[in-house]
C-alpha cells in the first residue's frame, strides 16, 4: 500500500537552515498528512520523519547532544527539545531593542519591504505599544526625501502605522508615474534632494586657470604669444641663459640669498624666496662650523637643524653640549 504525501519536507541543515522556521514547516506537514498523537501515540513515526529529514552533519551533532543514549531511542519531543536549546540563542533584550533603533532603511527598498524587516527585529524586543514604536521607527528610519518630508508635518493622532505605510507607497508610486512620464530614468529615493556634484577639471601645462589662455613661455604673460614677446632676448637671471625670464626658468635645486637690482623694463622677479626640485631629491648645503666642512639637508619649514649623536662624536666631541628643553618627536619610516 502506498502512502501519498501532500507538500515537499527538504532536509534540514544546520549550517544552511533556521531550526524555528524548519520546526514550523515540519510541524504543518504532519498536520497536511494526517501525522498526530491519535495514529502516533509514542511519537515513533514522527521521530523518524524527523531523523531521516537530517543532514548527515545534522545527525551527528543531534546524536552528540543526545549522549549517553542513542538518539533512535530518544522520544520524538525530547528530540525536539534538544534541537531547540542548542539551535535557540538566549535572547538579550537590550541588544534587540539596539538592533531595532539602529535599523535604517536600505537603497531601492520599498516601505512595505522596510517595514516588514523592521517588524521582524522586534520578535525579542517585547515593546509595550509595538504598533506605535514601530510607527515611530519606520518614519524615523526613513531615506531622506519628499516621502520622509511628507511624514514629519502629519498629527500624530490616529496616524497609525497602517497610514504612515500607505502614504509613503502613494508618494513613491505618485514619484515614479512622474519620474516615467518626463522620460526619465527613476533614481533611488536618497538621491532626489540632493544637487548634482560635477568636478571641475584642473588645467594643465601652461593654460591660464582664470582664462583658459596660454602663458608666454619667456615672460608668463598671456596677452601675447612667445614669437612677439619683447623679453625674448634678455637673458634669465637663475640660469644665465638667454630666451626667457627668472620666473620661467625651469631650472631646479637652485637658492639665491643676494638681493638683485631690478630694470622696471623687464618686470623680472628680483629676488627669490621659493625652493624647487622636481624629482624629489633632498637639498643639501655644505656649512662651515668651527672649521668643519658638513653637509647639511635644507628644510625651509623645519624649527631647529639638529645633527646626528655620530656626527657630534665625530667633528664636536671636545665641545661641550648645553641642556635644552625644546622637546622634538622622533618619527619613523
Amino acid at each position: 500500500m502506498s502512502f501519498a504525501s501532500f507538500g515537499n519536507l527538504s532536509v534540514f541543515d544546520h549550517n544552511l537552515n533556521t531550526w524555528k522556521t524548519y520546526k514550523n514547516r515540519l510541524t504543518q506537514w504532519f498536520i497536511a498528512n494526517d501525522v498526530n498523537n491519535g495514529n502516533d501515540p509514542i511519537g515513533v513515526k514522527r521521530r523518524a520523519i524527523l531523523l531521516s529529514a537530517l543532514s548527515e552533519g545534522t545527525y551527528k551533532l543531534a546524536s552528540d547532544l543526545a549522549l549517553p543514549k542513542e538518539l533512535q531511542e530518544v522520544p520524538y519531543e525530547d528530540i525536539v527539545s534538544l534541537l531547540d536549546s542548542h539551535f535557540t540563542p538566549k535572547q538579550i533584550g537590550f541588544s534587540e531593542r539596539h538592533k531595532f533603533y539602529a535599523a535604517t532603511q536600505q537603497e531601492m527598498e520599498s516601505p512595505a519591504q522596510w517595514v516588514a524587516r523592521l517588524r521582524g527585529l522586534t520578535a525579542q524586543c517585547n515593546f509595550s505599544n509595538l504598533e506605535e514604536t514601530l510607527r515611530d521607527r519606520f518614519i524615523m528610519g526613513m531615506l531622506p526625501g519628499a516621502e520622509k518630508e511628507k511624514m514629519y508635518v502629519q498629527d500624530l493622532a490616529g496616524f497609525t502605522l497602517a497610514k504612515a505605510v500607505n502614504l509613503a507607497e502613494s508618494l513613491r508610486g505618485a514619484r515614479a508615474a512622474a519620474i516615467s512620464a518626463a522620460g526619465a530614468p527613476p533614481a533611488p529615493p536618497a538621491a532626489l534632494d540632493h544637487e548634482q556634484l560635477f568636478k571641475i577639471a584642473q588645467p594643465s601645462g601652461t593654460e591660464d586657470r582664470r582664462g583658459g589662455k596660454v602663458k608666454c613661455s619667456v615672460c608668463g604673460y598671456t596677452n601675447h604669444k612667445a614669437e612677439s614677446c619683447r623679453f625674448a632676448n634678455y637673458t634669465c637671471r637663475k640660469c644665465n641663459i638667454k630666451g626667457h625670464l627668472r620666473r620661467m626658468c625651469k631650472k631646479v635645486n637652485y637658492v639665491s640669498t643676494v638681493a638683485c637690482e631690478v630694470n622696471e623694463d623687464d618686470d623680472d622677479d628680483g629676488k627669490l624666496f621659493n625652493i624647487r626640485t622636481i624629482k624629489g631629491e633632498p637639498l643639501v648645503e655644505t656649512v662651515l662650523i668651527n672649521g668643519q666642512k658638513l653637509r647639511f639637508e635644507i628644510d625651509s619649514g623645519s624649527a631647529v637643524t639638529v645633527m646626528s649623536e655620530g656626527t657630534y662624536k665625530s667633528h664636536f666631541k671636545d665641545m661641550a653640549l648645553k641642556r635644552n628643553y625644546k622637546k622634538i618627536n622622533k618619527l619613523h619610516w
